[in-house]
């Protein structure tokens, strides 16, 4: 059965505006703590995605036996990989939090086996080991930078396993409801110990009003990383296999990493376009693959 073109599109729009994202961050968290800038932009986005939500003429109920496994959803996808990431790139640099955070095919595809059943191809394996080599490469030639910031490193790789527990969760359920309903109410749900955090643990006399480009970075996370690339995101997880949605997500820091080296200075060397190599290899595989068959047929 040939996959839809809608998803490809969803995914390579997923892979450009997430991988640029990296760097946005790193400049609102000049001016802002992590904890204020998870809270803004998670409120933020849930008011925006319902509110549209509702003007496409969407009911906002979630049915009663969903609620416990969206609360786990939230759990994993928004309170955990914001709070861990947040504070991940704020200790290391934007290209580096990206690689390591987007390491979260490697723990989603055997997740996906033992609780979903779905099978394991020769083909997902390729190009996973294909994407991987390349976020090796990249880690590698980091690795004494990772020495001198293991706490960034560490969150990030602890954020990576919290959304591939996430992804797993999400693709379990049938949910029979609009994915921008689901992501809304996960913003509202795994926002809650953020917006506490941020109330309480956050000293505001020292926070002044952002500057402009900080400022830029909130409305950009609000409107295009939490309203769009999240419902993009659930999107592709509901139409594609896990082993393809995760895959194609093996792209987005290697744009995080060229968007760090054009917004931030960051040098770029042979590891970073032999990465760019294999992660390209690894996406195209399934897609050729299928194509090909395709027209065998």
């Amino acid at each position: 059965m040939p996959l839809p073109r809608y998803g490809f599109v969803l995914l390579v729009l997923l892979t450009f505006f997430w991988g640029i994202n990296w760097p946005v961050i790193k400049i609102a968290l000049e001016d802002l703590p992590v904890l204020t800038f998870r809270a803004v932009c998670l409120a933020g986005g849930a008011v925006v995605i319902l509110v549209l939500s509702r003007a496409l003429g969407h009911s906002l109920t979630v049915p009663r036996r969903h609620w416990p496994m969206l609360g786990l959803c939230a759990l994993f996808n928004i309170t955990g990989w914001q709070l861990l990431t947040g504070y991940g790139v704020d200790f290391t640099s934007s290209g580096r939090a990206a690689i390591i955070g987007y390491t979260m095919p490697l723990w989603a595809a055997p997740l996906s086996f033992l609780v979903l059943g779905e099978s394991v191809t020769w083909r997902r394996l390729v190009a996973l080991t294909l994407g991987t080599a390349g976020l090796v490469i990249l880690i590698a030639s980091d690795i004494e930078k990772l020495d001198q910031a293991p706490l960034g490193a560490l969150f990030m790789l602890a954020g990576a396993i919290s959304w591939a527990c996430g992804t797993i969760a999400q693709k379990r359920v049938d949910w029979g409801v609009p994915t921008t309903v689901l992501v809304g109410w996960q913003y509202v749900i795994g926002g809650l110990p953020i917006y506490i955090a941020a109330g309480a643990f956050v000293d505001y006399e020292t926070v002044s009003f952002p500057t402009l480009w900080p400022l830029l970075s909130v409305i950009y996370n609000i409107l295009i990383a939490f309203v769009f690339c999240y419902y993009a995101y659930y999107e592709v997880v509901r139409i594609f296999p896990v082993g393809i949605a995760t895959v194609g997500t093996l792209a987005t820091p290697i744009v995080g990493v060229f968007s760090g080296a054009l917004v931030l200075g960051e040098k770029l060397a042979w590891p970073e376009y032999s990465a760019l190599t294999l992660v390209v290899a690894g996406l195209g595989l399934p897609i050729l693959w299928r194509s090909s068959r395709s027209r065998l047929r």
